[in-house]
């Protein structure tokens, strides 16, 4: 077997147990937040916001999900890797920003940075 796909087949389960534990947005939300913070606007201009700056960045496209209160924006298909949750308070909207980190994933700083400037 060549060298590269020895390494393949060695990391590919490892990487795949990595994403076991947040495969869901339940898992997720197990997780330590990087970001908690309200805000007096309203929930979906803040995902309408944070959308299109995540879009100039590149990457998976996000996806907003609605709730049974507030909204969902979620990146990552079968893992979720990065996601804003919204929370409609009286004075305006309560948001928790949840990532998947791995060994292979950089912080996404700018992407938390993104979502302050939405605020």
């Amino acid at each position: 077997m060549k060298a590269k796909t020895k390494i393949i087949t060695t990391l590919l389960p490892l990487a795949i147990s990595a994403c076991m534990p947040a495969m869901s947005v339940n898992g997720m939300q197990k997780r330590a937040p990087v970001l908690v913070a309200d805000s007096p606007r309203g929930s979906d201009a803040i995902i309408t916001c944070v959308t299109a700056a995540w879009l100039k960045l590149g990457g998976p496209t996000p996806k907003s999900v609605p709730r049974e209160t507030g909204a969902m924006l979620v990146v990552g298909d079968n893992c979720p890797l990065l996601m804003v949750e919204t929370t409609p308070i009286p004075t305006g909207t309560h948001l928790v920003m949840h990532q998947f980190k791995t060994a292979w994933s950089d912080n996404d700083r700018h992407r938390v940075e993104e979502v302050r400037a939405c605020l």
